[in-house]
């Protein structure tokens, strides 16, 4: 640039450097440099402030973008919040209008939540009140206390709480832990304890147990009856006979021989009329379930062998169990004893024992249980006899009583076990025997 060019940049800003008075020329050309540079710098502070200008422009673009896109996602959570709160509002009608009480408990084990159905049970019969603190339920801590110190998630059972009155009541409960790791904090407390009152039902129960005793004492009363009817008039027509025909010897030795065997007949009935009404007090030593069956079987081998019947023993060793010996042998002997009478033409009588884990109770948990099993290859049951197998004097045969199977049915409930059937007509059937193992009985 040259002096003239220097000196014309700045003459719109100052005074002709040529006007100033009493410069030299070097001190005139250092004014011209320093009018140049405030000339570039007052230039390109105007640029910048463009340059600052168009960028508040963009940023003031993008913070009303960015505040449109908030105000959208605002009224989303809005509304998400409202439909949130109808669906409380709807929830907590829904769990006000159950009759099943619900208790809430946070960690500590204070009451979070009480629905109206809970406050009636327990004896609040004016709703709900203003202070849960005002209720106590100590009676909760058995019931909570397997799903807190556990994997368990829910447990159910029945337990009596206590009323606002003092009184108790008994309820039939689930207690479960609540797990929400990815939901919102909610109202609802760490423990759902959720009961119904079994009063109502306790007494329905009751109520049905005395018309079936009822019932079975009339379905007894008529086999009593039945089973007594046909050897007293089997008696009774020899009786009549016997002044008329005394004189024939042969009538003689058929009459006494029948009236011995009808009131044997007799005795047998009322034998087994008294072991089946009489209560069961179990002489609890320990016993061994395989051997005792091995024993009965024993006792039986020479005639059954006899009778064209292989005994294949394919029993098991099993913990003892707190049986009495002397009825679970009567048990024994009872069923292998039908399973003879189901082979007469010979064929296969198994023995099985051993332990198996198998659901078992009301609650179906998994458990050890002790069988033993008695399967024979004759004729099978009729399946529509399978329903009735374990009534008082129901028999299919001709001269049996009825009651054998009831009586094992009894004697194995009494125990704590249970006693299962299966058949097949012209295969053959099975009776197994299960008993809680030890550890869980």
């Amino acid at each position: 640039m040259t002096k003239s060019t220097k000196s014309n940049s700045a003459a719109g800003m100052a005074p002709s450097i040529k006007d100033l008075p009493n410069l030299s020329q070097e001190e005139v050309d250092l004014l011209s440099k320093h009018f140049e540079v405030f000339s570039e710098t007052t230039n390109k502070l105007v640029a910048a402030q463009q340059h600052l200008q168009e960028q508040l422009r963009v940023l003031m673009e993008e913070l009303e973008k960015k505040n449109r896109q908030l105000e959208s996602v605002n009224q989303e959570l809005a509304l998400k919040m409202r439909e949130s709160d109808e669906v409380r509002q709807f929830l907590d009608r829904l769990i006000d209008s159950m009759q099943t009480g619900l208790i809430a408990l946070d960690s500590e084990g204070r009451i979070a939540k009480m629905n109206r159905g809970a406050c009636e049970i327990l004896g609040w019969k004016k709703g709900l009140p203003d202070h849960f603190d005002s209720i106590r339920v100590p009676d909760l801590s058995d019931p909570i206390a397997p799903v807190t110190s556990s994997e368990r998630h829910a447990h159910s059972g029945e337990i009596r709480l206590m009323k606002r009155d003092g009184d108790t009541v008994l309820v039939r409960y689930t207690a479960a832990r609540i797990e929400t790791p990815d939901a919102p904090e909610t109202d609802l407390g760490d423990y759902l304890f959720v009961f119904e009152d079994l009063s109502q039902l306790r007494l329905l129960e009751e109520r049905v147990r005395r018309s079936d005793r009822l019932t079975a004492l009339g379905e007894l009363a008529a086999g009593v009856a039945h089973e007594m009817r046909n050897p007293l008039a089997t008696m009774r027509g020899f009786l009549q006979l016997l002044p008329s025909e005394y004189e024939d010897p042969d009538f003689r030795e058929e009459c006494s021989t029948r009236l011995i065997d009808e009131i044997d007949r007799l005795a047998r009935l009322t034998d087994d009329l008294l072991e089946l009404s009489r209560p069961i007090q179990p002489d609890d030593r320990a016993t061994d379930l395989r051997q005792l069956l091995r024993e009965v079987v024993g006792e039986h081998s020479e005639t059954m062998a006899s009778e064209g019947i292989q005994i294949h023993d394919r029993l098991e060793e099993v913990p003892p169990l707190p049986l009495d010996r002397d009825r679970l042998k009567q048990v024994l002997l009872n069923l292998i004893i039908n399973s003879r009478q189901a082979l007469p033409d010979g064929g296969n009588l198994s023995v099985f024992s051993g332990v198996k884990r198998e659901t078992w109770g009301q609650e179906d948990e998994e458990r050890d249980l002790v069988f033993v099993a008695i399967v024979d290859d004759g004729m099978g049951i009729d399946p529509k006899h399978m329903d009735s197998l374990f009534d008082p004097f129901f028999t299919t045969k001709d001269r049996g009583t009825g009651l054998g199977l009831a009586l094992c049915h009894r004697i194995v409930e009494e125990h704590g076990g249970v006693i299962r059937v299966e058949s097949s007509p012209g295969k053959g059937t099975s009776f197994s025997l299960y008993f809680p193992a030890p550890s869980n009985r």
